[in-house]
């Protein structure tokens, strides 16, 4: 009698594809400092790169390689913002514009405060 046993090949966890996946969601929500998240994202593509070992790319691999370069266009997105505003409240033509903000967010603030 024949049986057929079907055997999955084995799956070895890659440890550089997980970190490449687990660094590119840090990427992302690091948007708070640029230079970090372009660090960030620079080290989800290269751990990517690293986990293939002449093998295609798995899931988390893929995954890293996505969120990091999105971390890194998110990096120089974000830095010129920053530049934009940086600029723009240097501006005397802005002068009045920020003025009346921090006036309206002080109200704003003095509306929530307890009396």
């Amino acid at each position: 009698m024949e049986q057929n046993h079907i055997q999955s090949p084995d799956k070895k966890t890659n440890p550089f594809a997980f970190f490449s996946l687990a660094v590119g969601i840090f990427a992302l929500f690091a948007c708070v400092s640029p230079p970090m998240q372009l660090l960030l994202g620079a080290s989800a593509l290269m751990a990517a790169y690293f986990s293939k070992n002449g093998r295609p790319m798995t899931g988390p691999a893929i995954a890293g390689t996505i969120m990091g370069i999105c971390g890194i266009l998110s990096s120089f997105v974000f830095l010129a913002f920053y530049i934009f505003t940086i600029r723009m409240f240097n501006d005397p033509n802005y002068v009045a514009m920020h003025r009346e903000l921090m006036r309206q967010y002080q109200d704003m603030m003095n509306a929530f405060t307890i009396k």
